[in-house]
């Protein structure tokens, strides 16, 4: 049975599957994703686990389950299952990005045996969808068509199922944006604009719920004598804490400083990262080609590396490590050890490069294949303040969630 938009039936199973199906024009730049809430008598979502997405596929009594896939989706609902105080179970497809439905080539489900609904995704500007329904009436239950379509994506999506934005809820690229915007506004005002851009990164890479330490550790040889005077060297410290900020609930970030020689430094935090590389830099006597006391003028990236991997090899968390430099590489045989032996724990490496050169082995990570798992990524900035925000948090991001589930897979989480 081919239903119109809002038309409804009565559902004589205990079970139903609804196959979602949302296939792509070429040039389309997004994953769609399938959001299923969970409503009481009130149309409102009541509690945290009442929002079944890619990070929560199951409602805690197994009522409802979401197995989701490129472009398509299944949703199975358990009706005698369902809480009593659950009367509406709402399915919805939600866009991210700069995309909108008319991207789709078409949007659809198809309950086997029961009815069918397609939507005409031509010229429509919404971005997130109100697919189908299923709810209860007169004790019994029904299933409608609906296609209802919120311009704004998933916000207005869900401040109309009570979703409060001002405060955490079980929305988390909602809430999440919000908690940390007004965690950084109690804290460090200066990075609210940063949080924006970052949650827009985060949500894309289905990292906005994420919890995972974060580690900086900066290139003080001579050559990045430039890097640190110009200021560059603090701006990217900024904008890894306020990943950070985000991905550790103790608002802190480790730090390590190499050249020649390497030294952990006291962890950033919200209160003192204003300043932060001005005091590293001023806590003792430097010579002349030294950026960071103590630590000499050449570069010397393994016994650092050696020492992330021994800090961090117990962890119960995703490791998050952000490595910048300049270049100068040239200790291949001890780094590819390092990563190697990084490659059994849970140890993600994103390398930086910062207007530099020569990044040897770095840039050829994607071609070292003897480890237990591909655990980094690099890119290199030739000027950083050409780079927007947007981008650079792509970019940090980039290959961090797929490592995060095959770390799963093989036991390393």
């Amino acid at each position: 049975m081919q239903l119109q938009a809002g038309q409804n039936i009565p559902l004589q199973v205990s079970r139903i599957t609804l196959n979602l199906n949302y296939p792509a024009h070429s040039g389309f730049n997004t994953d769609p994703d399938t959001c299923v809430f969970m409503l009481n008598a009130q149309d409102r979502v009541t509690e945290d686990d009442d929002l079944i997405f890619y990070n929560n596929l199951s409602s805690p009594e197994g009522a409802v389950k979401l197995i989701s896939g490129h472009q398509q989706s299944v949703v199975s609902i358990e009706l005698e299952r369902v809480p009593p105080r659950i009367h509406k179970i709402a399915v919805t497809v939600v866009i991210d990005g700069n995309e909108t439905i008319t991207g789709l080539e078409m949007l659809s489900f198809r309950a086997q045996g029961i009815a069918e609904f397609t939507i005409d995704t031509h010229e429509r500007s919404e971005k997130a969808i109100i697919l189908a329904e299923v709810y209860r009436h007169n004790g019994a239950w029904k299933l409608r068509a609906l296609g209802q379509g919120f311009d704004g994506g998933l916000e207005p999506l869900a401040v109309s199922f009570g979703v409060d934005v001002a405060q955490p809820g079980p929305q988390p690229a909602v809430s999440t944006r919000v908690s940390l915007e007004k965690k950084l506004e109690r804290k460090s005002p200066r990075l609210i604009s940063l949080a924006k851009k970052a949650t827009v990164s985060l949500t894309k890479h289905k990292l906005d719920t994420l919890e995972a330490s974060v580690g900086f550790v900066l290139d003080a040889s001579g050559s990045m004598k430039g890097q640190f005077k110009k200021g560059h060297v603090q701006s990217v410290l900024d904008r890894i804490a306020v990943l950070a900020a985000q991905f550790d609930d103790d608002d802190e970030m480790d730090v390590w400083g190499f050249a020649e020689r390497h030294k952990k430094y006291g962890n950033v935090t919200l209160d003192n990262l204003d300043d932060y590389i001005a005091t590293i830099q001023g806590a003792g006597k430097r010579s002349a080609w030294e950026i960071l006391p103590g630590l000499g003028g050449t570069n010397n990236e393994p016994p650092v590396m050696e020492e992330i991997v021994e800090y961090y090899r117990n962890s119960r968390i995703p490791v998050f490590i952000v490595f910048i430099t300049d270049g100068g590489i040239s200790k291949t045989r001890a780094i590819k050890d390092a990563i190697r032996r990084s490659a059994d724990y849970p140890i993600f490496w994103k390398f930086v490069g910062l207007g530099g050169s020569n990044y040897g082995i770095l840039k050829n990570l994607d071609d070292f294949v003897d480890r237990r798992v591909d655990n980094t990524h690099f890119f290199a900035m030739d000027d950083f303040s050409t780079v927007s925000d947007e981008k650079l948090y792509d970019n940090l991001l980039k290959e961090f969630r797929p490592w995060v589930d095959e770390a799963k897979k093989l036991n390393l989480l």
